[in-house]
């Protein structure tokens, strides 16, 4: 089924007003290590690393 022109555009204004963007320069290896447990789990990756951020935040973890 095709996608018409003013779903796309529907689907672009949502998204541009309920959503931000990360971008992220990731290592190969850290990257794969992300998307196999997306894979195994059926999670998104967005989903994958919002959880992880707070998870970090609400248990005071230090990263540096």
């Amino acid at each position: 089924m095709a996608v018409s022109k003013a779903h796309i555009k529907a689907s672009n204004k949502y998204n541009k007003e309920n959503y931000k963007k990360i971008q992220a320069n990731i290592k190969p290896a850290d990257f794969a290590i992300i998307e196999d447990y997306c894979k195994d789990t059926g999670l998104s990756k967005a989903t994958v690393i919002v959880n992880a951020i707070k998870y970090c935040i609400e248990n005071d973890i230090d990263l540096k």
